[in-house]
């Protein structure tokens, strides 16, 4: 109970500890100025996708569950 009578004597309503810093590694970026490589379209693609598409366009797969083929 001491601890928390302490805590409540900070001045500006506080409590203590570090910031938060991330990972320390910045997020993996491409190319500014791309746009979508389907033909007519010309969304422009985000720094942060990586796919040469945008969402509307991007082929779709069927994502693999516990190792075995689902298509």
């Amino acid at each position: 109970m001491d601890e928390r009578s302490d805590l409540a004597d900070l001045a500006d309503g506080s409590i203590g500890g570090s910031g938060f810093t991330g990972t320390g590694r910045p997020s993996r970026t491409f190319p500014r100025g791309r746009v979508c490589g389907h033909d007519g379209c010309e969304t422009r693609l985000s720094i942060y996708n990586d796919s040469s598409y945008c969402s509307s366009h991007q082929p779709q797969v069927a994502p693999r569950m516990r190792g075995r083929k689902i298509a």
